[in-house]
């Protein structure tokens, strides 16, 4: 490559991009990535999108594990849109566990808003079965618990009739 060659000004962003992914600066790292996967012209664009897969993944993780799951939704639905990175099956995988800890925290709000007990009680199951996916078969138990030594005995039996279903 020459000083003329017209990738080297790509290749110095990108590498510019490694490096700052390397050093945790994942924002200013996924913002070159996504310039350049974004650019038809960009000779280095298949590898400026797989640099923002990597980039997405780890902010994504990273969102996830800090409790912003909303947040790792966003930035997931804004990778995948750059094309080069929609194929990205990892980032779609996070994207689903991204919504359903959205989802539980919607059927625990459900819950905590004292609804009507047919209301009441699809949202513990909902929630009860769906933290398993998430790996947290204990909270899941005092979900169902919950339900089953609620007060209200109607919302006690429904939970109940749920529970012992197929």
């Amino acid at each position: 490559m020459t000083a003329i060659d017209p990738r080297a000004g790509a290749v110095r962003q990108l590498d510019e991009a490694r490096r700052l992914y390397e050093t945790g600066q994942l924002d200013e790292a996924a913002a070159i990535f996504a310039a350049l996967a974004a650019d038809e012209r960009s000779p280095d664009r298949e590898q400026a999108a797989a640099g923002l897969a990597v980039v997405a993944e780890r902010m994504a993780e990273i969102l996830l594990e800090e409790g912003d799951p909303g947040q790792a939704a966003d930035l997931l639905l804004e990778a995948l849109a750059v094309p080069g990175v929609a194929d990205s099956a990892r980032l779609r995988v996070l994207l689903g566990i991204a919504h359903l800890e959205l989802a539980c925290a919607e059927f625990a709000g459900a819950v905590e808003a004292g609804p009507d007990a047919d209301t009441a009680a699809l949202a513990i199951e909902l929630l009860a079965r769906t933290l398993p996916l998430r790996g947290r078969d204990g909270d899941a138990e005092t979900v169902w618990r919950y339900g089953l030594d609620h007060e209200d005995g109607a919302l006690a039996a429904q939970v109940k009739e749920r529970l012992d279903r197929p």
